[in-house]
């Protein structure tokens, strides 16, 4: 059983609705559970007790899911530990949804350092909040170098919610070229906004048959 990211990679949800559909700043949905069939999740401990470090970064999932954040922890902190970045990522995750963004950031830090978008992400947008430009450029550029769209989009969209039009624009433009439909309709609200009503209409007609990466 494939868990994936708790807040990542197909766990991925709307949390803020100022935009219609809005999908790129999602998160966990509330109350949602992926607590797999008994049979699986022994066989799932199993494998985590064995050392497998993505069995417990899985766990870390489902006992997350089902309320229970002890069990959480235990597991995202030992795949960490094996070094498995889902696990580190998810770990910041809590720490920062828990009130310790200190906590998250030295946590990230390690994990983006191995090249993960999401943890760069978590850093770039700690550094929006705090108008830490410094941190912002040193992470962003790895963000833009990726070949997966979603994290390039979200960071679109921080810049976007900062009011930085000019780098959101750069990140939409570079999440277009690997195709993400998601990119094009929020570039095309910046356009219509402007004014430049037929570019914008261009654009979400190339959105439409466009895939939406999540």
């Amino acid at each position: 059983m494939a868990v994936g990211r708790w807040w990542s990679r197909g766990k991925r949800r709307e949390q803020r609705e100022r935009e219609q559909q809005e999908v790129v700043e999602a998160r966990l949905v509330e109350g949602a559970s992926c607590r797999p069939p008994d049979g699986e999740l022994v066989e799932m401990l199993a494998a985590a007790e064995a050392g497998d470090d993505i069995a417990m970064s899985n766990l870390g999932a489902v006992f997350h899911s089902n309320g229970e954040p002890a069990a959480a922890l235990h597991w995202w902190e030992r795949s960490w530990a094996a070094g498995n970045t889902m696990a580190g990522y998810n770990l910041g995750m809590y720490h920062s949804a828990a009130g310790d963004p200190h906590r998250a950031q030295v946590i990230w830090e390690q994990v983006a350092a191995l090249g993960d978008a999401d943890a760069m992400l978590g850093l770039v947008k700690q550094g929006l909040e705090r108008g830490d430009t410094a941190t912002v450029d040193r992470w962003a550029p790895g963000i833009l170098a990726q070949d997966e769209a979603f994290p390039v989009t979200a960071l679109g969209v921080a810049f976007r919610d900062d009011g930085d039009l000019d780098r959101a624009v750069h990140a939409f433009r570079r999440a277009e070229e690997l195709g993400d439909a998601y990119a094009m309709e929020y570039r095309a609200r910046l356009l219509t906004a402007q004014g430049r009503t037929a570019e914008a209409e261009a654009l979400l007609a190339k959105a439409a048959t466009a895939q939406r990466m999540l």
